[in-house]
């Protein structure tokens, strides 16, 4: 029964470390499905070599993150493989015994990840760690997504205009003023620098800008006025 406990709580606390470092991540700007896919992947040290792994790499809050991931993963799964061992060495030599802990250890393990991967559990905890992160950390909420980071404090951004009907990247760019617009990723094509004025930019396109984190926020300030 202590082995059983004692596996269930670390399958809990792992569950929970991730679910922060996927929001913590989140935060500085990753989409939700390549937050939580990485965190995964440092914590169980599989180690997914894909596309996504460079916006990480290139970011260091990101890379801090992992690194956190990657050591506690072991730690845990050392933990597990521990308390397993103990459990079946130090066992009742009764008839049945060892089956009984194995059904125990079994029924522990389905019933954490029957709870773990219940929705509206998973939805509470994400935003009860996003209101944690958010009021006591700086990571705060980041509304770009940040694709390479050049030098402390200056990033390649991507940025999503979200208005209602079509702009001008003329009165779009001026909003990013402090801001060097590389291209724009629209649904079937990408046009880069340098950009006419005149071009058409439609809801759901992506412009891809060079510049400091300040800027980059209050782009995002005069996105959301112009739509």
């Amino acid at each position: 029964m202590t082995a059983a406990a004692s596996i269930t709580a670390l399958f809990i606390i792992s569950f929970v470390i991730v679910r922060v470092a996927g929001v913590a991540m989140r935060h500085t700007g990753l989409p939700e499905n390549v937050a939580r896919f990485q965190c995964m992947s440092a914590l169980t040290g599989t180690g997914f070599t894909t596309r996504e792994s460079e916006m990480i790499v290139n970011y260091p809050v990101r890379r801090r993150i992992l690194v956190a991931l990657m050591v506690l993963g072991n730690l845990g799964l050392i933990s597990v493989a521990a308390t397993a061992i103990v459990s079946f060495v130090d066992i009742d030599p009764a008839p049945g015994a060892f089956a009984w802990r194995i059904t125990m250890i079994m029924v522990a393990v389905a019933v954490t990840l029957i709870v773990m991967t219940n929705k509206t559990i998973d939805r509470v905890l994400c935003r009860f760690i996003g209101y944690l992160l958010w009021k006591f950390t700086s990571l705060g909420n980041r509304r770009f997504q940040r694709l390479l980071q050049i030098s402390d404090g200056v990033s390649i951004a991507e940025h999503v205009y979200t208005g209602s009907g079509e702009a001008t990247f003329g009165a779009v760019s001026a909003r990013a003023s402090q801001l060097c617009v590389l291209a724009i990723r629209g649904k079937s094509d990408l046009s880069s620098a340098p950009i006419e004025g005149g071009a058409a930019i439609a809801p759901g396109d992506v412009l891809i800008c060079l510049g400091s984190d300040a800027a980059h926020e209050e782009f995002e300030d005069g996105l959301s006025r112009l739509a």
